[in-house]
Order: C-alpha cells, then structure tokens, then sequence
C-alpha cells in the first residue's frame, strides 16, 4: 500500500505549504487571501469526498467477503480495478476549477511577486507550487489507481485464503481512512483562519 500513502503525502505537503504561504503574506489583500484560502479548503474537502466514497466502497466488499456471497465479493474485489465511483472524482481532480480559477486570479493580479516576497525566496516559487499541486493532484489520484489495480489481484485469492483477502482490503481501507482525517483536519484549519 505505500503507492498511496506517497501520493497523498506529496498532496498534503503542497496543500499545506500553500496554506502557509497565503496565511504569512502579509501584503495580499485580505479578500485576494480569503478567495486562495477557500480554494484551497474546496479542493481539501474534494479529496476528503473521494477518499470517503472509497472507504465506503472497501467497507462494502469487506463485509460482502465476511459475511454474504463469497462470489459476489470476489467480483467487486475484481471490479475495484475499475471502479466508476472512484473514476468520476478521478475526473473532478482533474478538472479542480476552484483551486486553478484562484490560481489564474493571482496571477492575473500580479499577487504571485507580492506572496514570494512575504514567503518564498523565488518569485516563481509559489506559482510553480500552484501548478505542481494540479500535477500532484492528479499523480495522487495515479496513486490510487494503482493501489485499487493491486487490490482488484486479490480476486484470484478469495477461494483458497478469504481471510488475507479481508485484512489486506481492511488495511487500505484504514490507510485511506487515515488520510482521509489528515485532509479533513486541514479543510478545518483552513476554514477556521478565514
């Protein structure tokens, strides 16, 4: 499972580092500050979302493998490598229009020079950090691809080892339960300091 855990560390370092950045940059306008911060926090509660229909779905093939039709489990395990649900958020990371309409907003203002200076050696740095987010988004999203591709393998196993089938399927379950509060407690933070 690191697969995910990479992708979601790299997500929420640059989610936080932008955070930051916005909070100490003292000559922003209040309102230019406001619009990054809730971007920011939109698109925090939008992986928190992805990440819960996920969690969802994992808790439903668990429960179907432990206790209903063993078959059934086994072709939702083997459909995880292709899960619509997931597929359409994958979408939505793609496309996060609020973070990039605030990242066109500051540059369109020419804020970027006035945020560097107050935070980053660079002028580019937080523009770039911007853009390598979107990336970082989408390589999160990868992430998690891959993660369901591995999971979708187990199918194979379910009649000859049902048991390390569920632990396996509980513990990215409870790896993406645990990233899931780690954005979750970020949106908080960002929210409260609006």
């Amino acid at each position: 499972m690191p697969a995910i855990v990479e992708g979601f560390k790299e997500v929420f370092g640059i989610l936080k580092d932008l955070f930051s950045g916005v909070k100490s940059a003292i000559q922003i306008p209040e309102n230019h500050k406001k619009e990054m911060r809730d971007a920011i926090a939109d698109t925090a509660a939008l992986i928190d979302e992805t990440l819960t229909i996920l969690k969802l779905h994992l808790n439903s093939v668990v429960s179907e493998l432990r206790f209903g039709d063993k078959q059934r489990a086994k072709q939702l395990i083997y459909e995880l490598g292709d899960f619509q649900g997931w597929e359409a958020k994958y979408r939505q990371f793609q496309l996060c229009d609020s973070l990039r309409i605030a990242t066109d907003k500051l540059q369109s203002k020419g804020l970027y020079k006035l945020l560097n200076k107050a935070s980053f050696e660079n002028p580019e740095t937080i523009h770039q950090r911007m853009f390598d987010y979107i990336g970082g988004e989408t390589n999160a999203a990868r992430s998690v691809g891959s993660m369901l591709q591995e999971l979708a393998q187990l199918s194979d196993t379910v009649d000859s080892d049902p048991e390390m089938v569920a632990k396996e399927l509980e513990a990215a379950r409870n790896e993406i339960g645990k990233w899931r509060q780690t954005f979750i407690d970020l949106e908080i933070e960002i929210r409260n300091s609006i």
